[in-house]
């Protein structure tokens, strides 16, 4: 069974990054997605240069952060994203969206001088419609990249809030045994940036020890479940 715990937000701010590191260095976490429009996209990178088993992929968004294009539509006056709700129910044109997960795409290879492993969205707002899919696909086709939920490893949703223990993290293993999966995650030291601008902030620190946590560690070990995280295409074949 291989298994990927990926770690979303990466970049988010300096402590949520930092806690994702320290969620690989010390717990089961081997991939994670980064936010490149946010400030912290650099300090992670350097952070990161010390974990050389942790994937890096690219956490496409709309609904956080700023515009990276500047795109007028999708924005507001000050150029950050609509939430969303809004962005739900706007109508939207698919290249400026096409537009701006590329430039989001091509900021994290000049950042890390390399491609990233994978493709997902803060949100899932690459798969919030057929649309935005069809963009998300074609982004993961032109650069040789696997999306979540539409790659070699099944998608599991389910640890997250309430639901982030220990208990049932081990009853999700379970339950996929055998299988190749994905876990979301969002593990993070709670600062005080993340506390003001996410809803989702204390709960982040539960994750991180849950993730890091002995009893997990040893059922992984126990079973021979191998950490992994995403390859680009061209090197999975």
């Amino acid at each position: 069974m291989k298994l990927i715990i990926n770690a979303d937000d990466f970049g988010y701010t300096r402590g949520n990054t930092e806690g994702i590191l320290e969620a690989y260095r010390k717990g089961i976490v081997r991939s994670t997605t980064a936010l490149c429009n946010m400030p912290w996209l650099e300090y992670g990178r350097d952070l990161a240069k010390d974990c050389p088993g942790l994937g890096i992929g690219v956490h496409l968004t709309l609904t956080l952060g700023k515009s990276l294009t500047g795109v007028k539509t999708f924005t507001d006056h000050q150029g950050n994203f609509l939430s969303k709700k809004d962005i739900g129910s706007a109508v939207l044109d698919m290249e400026e969206i096409y537009d701006e997960w590329k430039a989001q795409i091509e900021r994290y290879i000049q950042v890390f001088g390399r491609k990233p492993t994978h493709l997902d969205s803060h949100h899932s707002v690459h798969d919030l419609n057929p649309k935005h899919r069809e963009v998300a696909m074609r982004l993961g086709e032109e650069y040789g990249l696997y999306v979540r939920r539409y790659g070699p490893y099944e998608f599991v949703p389910q640890f997250y809030g309430p639901s982030a223990t220990e208990e049932h993290l081990i009853e999700v293993l379970e339950e996929y045994k055998g299988k190749d999966i994905e876990i979301m995650t969002h593990p993070g030291f709670c600062d005080l940036e993340l506390y003001r601008i996410s809803s989702y902030n204390t709960q982040r620190v539960q994750e991180l020890s849950v993730l890091c946590s002995q009893k997990v560690l040893e059922y992984v070990e126990k079973n021979h479940i191998e950490l992994t995280h995403y390859e680009p295409v061209e090197n999975s074949r």
